[in-house]
């Protein structure tokens, strides 16, 4: 991708950005940076274990376990989502089709057509049909809400009964 290419991906994604922060106000500053980092992307920012670091956190594992907890989905589910996003938005300003848009960013389009059905459910034409505020919606639907204001604690189990042998 080149810097024209990743400026219109950047100015084309902002207002998805500012559409997931009025949804989410409660996301912390790190999700934010991680969130704007992988749309100003328009994908991949990385590994899991690349990335912790850089949030102050100790591995890939305590990543996971930090977007889980901010109600965000994986990393790569997010870059994913960014790429998908990126290629709709493209799309609907230039008209180029999918396969041309892998081309010209040197991704497989077989794998993009994949990763278009994988994260939206929706093979590449309806998705088209369905536009980019489909889109829009269903990644802001897969963000929920935090695991921690999600429900209130559910009651503590009771520990496991002895099973009694005839």
């Amino acid at each position: 991708m080149n810097g024209h290419s990743l400026v219109a991906v950047a100015v084309g994604l902002y207002p998805v950005v500012r559409t997931v922060y009025a949804s989410r106000p409660d996301l912390s500053l790190r999700s934010r940076a991680v969130v704007e980092a992988v749309f100003l992307s328009g994908g991949s920012i990385g590994t899991a274990q690349q990335v912790a670091p850089h949030l102050g956190l100790h591995n890939r594992f305590e990543l996971a376990r930090f977007l889980k907890r901010e109600g965000l989905p994986p990393l790569h589910d997010l870059a994913a989502w960014a790429s998908v996003l990126a290629w709709m938005d493209r799309s609907e300003h230039t008209g180029c089709s999918l396969c041309r848009l892998a081309f010209g960013a040197r991704r497989d389009p077989a794998v993009c057509y994949r990763t278009v059905k994988r994260i939206t459910g929706l093979p590449w034409r309806d998705l088209r049909r369905k536009g980019l505020a489909w889109v829009v919606d269903r990644f802001i639907a897969q963000c929920g809400t935090s695991a921690d204001t999600a429900s209130p604690p559910s009651a503590p189990r009771s520990p496991p009964q002895p099973r009694r042998l005839a």
